[in-house]
């Protein structure tokens, strides 16, 4: 049993005195201490003192594969040619599986217990296992070439079974056709025809004003990015407007569950297909800004029933794997278009919103009975309690000291209990000197 001056239990509901009772990974009662324990005499309280329990953050959209490349490119001319850079230059034999272990680190301190990932190797499923973390990994998908595409797939989805049996039970493999300008319907369709049903699907949709042109045929920057990857640009029917969302909904390679991120350049419309086809919107505001993209409208998908929730993407455009500073910079950029979060509106987006996008709102993102065990203790600032719990689990001098999945503790007092934190971190620096 956990106790703690607060817990932010379902909602952004605030129980001062919390106690939280754990029996086999699943959350058995939640309360007021003095009832939790008179509901379970005899058994032991662990006191964590001055800090809030809240439900385990979940990263919706992220890149463990890039981890050590943050910095490296700049995103100041625009999307396409940050892009053209960042696959152009070659990755250090063996750097995928370090930075996805140095990622998952990362990730793990910030309070994150849940990573939806994608990666063009997979190399998250191994990252992920070996934390005790729970997530999906989307091995990335590229091709708009219709001639190749059943052979692209066949490998896809090949790659995706191996993948799935090295997984460990609270890692998933799900499968990421990259984005419309870089996968084409043809291997949306042999991808589909593949992969068992139930699979998880993510992709990148409406990121940039380069795919827009993309899609009316004109490639630029982007064509050159897909040229050095060996991909041929990706065309749809019905993509004259350059309108990603209306040129897949044509195609029919929408999907309930789909996981889409970014989002930025889409209209009333898109809006309006994107809700009726169950697409989930995964909310990147710091990629966004960094690349110079724009601004997500999540307050239309929002009313329109779209899902949405927030997702870190990757150092490589600037992202922290840190949900907490998506959250504060959703709050910043969306004040300045004059719109305003509460705490708890914006502790939501990585707690109970983002289980709800995947489909888990029945057993992930809140601290009640019934639940997953998956928790995060808070020690905020001394003049932050009393307070608002969800501010304090969100503010930037607040310190993650615990972490707990499924009941277990994998992070103690700010150190791993799985992971050799010296080791990933030396082995992640040595190959980000050879990328360097």
């Amino acid at each position: 049993m956990l106790a703690a001056t607060w817990a932010v239990a379902a909602s952004g509901d605030a129980l001062p005195g919390a106690a939280v009772r754990v029996r086999d990974g699943v959350i058995a009662d939640v309360g007021a201490r003095a009832d939790v324990v008179a509901r379970a005499p005899g058994v032991p309280v662990t006191d964590l003192g001055d800090v809030v329990l809240a439900p385990g953050l979940i990263d919706l959209h992220c890149h463990l594969e890039w981890s050590i490349v943050g910095g490296v490119h700049s995103g100041a001319d625009g999307f396409g040619a940050w892009l053209a850079r960042l696959v152009g230059t070659p990755a250090p034999p063996g750097m995928f599986g370090p930075a996805a272990q140095l990622a998952a680190l990362r990730s793990l301190q910030a309070g994150t217990t849940t990573v939806i990932d994608n990666g063009p190797t997979g190399a998250g499923v191994a990252a992920l296992t070996a934390s005790g973390q729970r997530g999906v990994v989307h091995h990335e998908a590229f091709g708009g070439d219709p001639a190749d595409a059943a052979s692209r797939a066949e490998r896809v989805a090949d790659a995706i079974a191996a993948l799935d049996d090295a997984a460990g039970p609270r890692v998933a493999v799900g499968v990421s056709p990259h984005a419309p300008y870089s996968a084409g319907p043809a291997l949306w369709n042999a991808l589909a025809e593949r992969l068992p049903e139930g699979t998880s699907w993510s992709t990148h949709i409406a990121e940039s004003l380069d795919e827009r042109a993309s899609l009316r045929g004109e490639h630029g920057a982007l064509g050159d990015a897909l040229g050095r990857l060996g991909v041929a640009p990706a065309a749809w029917p019905d993509a004259a407007h350059g309108s990603s969302v209306r040129a897949m909904a044509a195609a029919g390679v929408l999907r309930p569950g789909l996981i889409a991120a970014h989002l930025v350049h889409v209209d009333e419309a898109d809006v309006a297909l994107l809700a009726d086809h169950g697409v989930r919107a995964a909310h990147c505001p710091i990629s966004n800004a960094t690349l110079r993209c724009g601004r997500s409208p999540v307050e239309a998908l929002r009313a329109a029933g779209v899902r949405v929730a927030l997702g870190t993407d990757s150092p490589s455009s600037a992202g922290t794997y840190d949900v907490r500073a998506e959250a504060r910079a959703c709050l910043a950029t969306h004040a300045a278009a004059g719109l305003h979060f509460t705490p708890a509106e914006l502790l939501s987006l990585c707690t109970t919103e983002a289980a709800a996008a995947l489909g888990r709102a029945h057993d992930l993102g809140a601290i009640a009975p019934g639940y997953r065990a998956d928790l995060i203790a808070v020690r905020p600032r001394a003049e932050a309690l009393p307070g608002d719990p969800c501010a304090a689990v969100l503010d930037a001098g607040s310190a993650v000291e615990a972490v707990w999945v499924d009941g277990e503790c994998l992070l103690r007092d700010g150190v791993p209990t799985r992971l050799d934190a010296a080791a990933v971190e030396a082995r992640a620096a040595e190959i980000r000197r050879a990328f360097c």
